[in-house]
């Protein structure tokens, strides 16, 4: 099985790296150029289904990966970026500012840290990990999945033993296509591509 993980297109938000995960914004030109990219990278892949998380910026961008292709579109909330509650729409300094308790414990523990209104990483990881454990048990040739950042760093830590830890040591930009391979009950990273 092969699972072609892609990010969505850029959106103003990512531009002025603000925290967002609910926020439901779209992606901006950039955002429709890379989704573009990527549909030209992926023209020869046939896909059985695909699935998006329930923001605006997957849908958009799936849509504009698939074009003409015939091809089921499933929503999962276990494809949402993480909720970063009260820290949403705002940069680093301004969270700072406003939560500085707040922020301190989310610099310190940033695994089990909760946003003020948000989830934890943990919380998150272990939506991801379920998605996951669940995929495995389907039998497709190729899969689509258009998600976020915060998932696809957390993918590479499921494969990776579930150790947490690698989510620091991967970059996922907007529009990277991450082919991922399901064989023989091994799960590997077999290309990382940027667009």
């Amino acid at each position: 099985m092969n699972l072609y993980f892609v990010r969505h297109g850029e959106t103003e938000y990512n531009k002025s790296n603000f925290y967002y995960g609910k926020s439901d914004v779209s992606i901006n030109e950039m955002g429709f150029v890379q989704a573009k990219k990527a549909c030209e990278m992926l023209k020869n892949v046939n896909f059985n289904r695909a699935y998006i998380s329930e923001m605006k910026r997957t849908k958009q961008t799936a849509k504009i990966i698939l074009g003409e292709k015939k091809c089921d579109i499933i929503k999962d909330c276990r494809l949402n970026e993480r909720n970063f509650g009260e820290f949403e729409g705002k940069d680093y300094d301004k969270i700072k500012k406003l939560y500085p308790e707040n922020w301190k414990a989310f610099c310190e523990d940033w695994k089990d840290a909760v946003p003020p209104g948000g989830e934890s990483f943990t919380q998150f990881y272990l939506k991801v990990k379920d998605f996951m454990d669940n995929i495995l048990k389907i039998n497709e040739d190729n899969i689509l999945i258009v998600t976020h950042s915060g998932i696809i760093k957390s993918v590479y830590c499921y494969i990776l033993d579930n150790n947490l830890d690698f989510f620091w040591k991967f970059s996922s930009k907007n529009g990277d296509i991450t082919l991922i391979k399901y064989e023989y009950g091994n799960m590997y990273i077999d290309s990382i591509s940027h667009v």
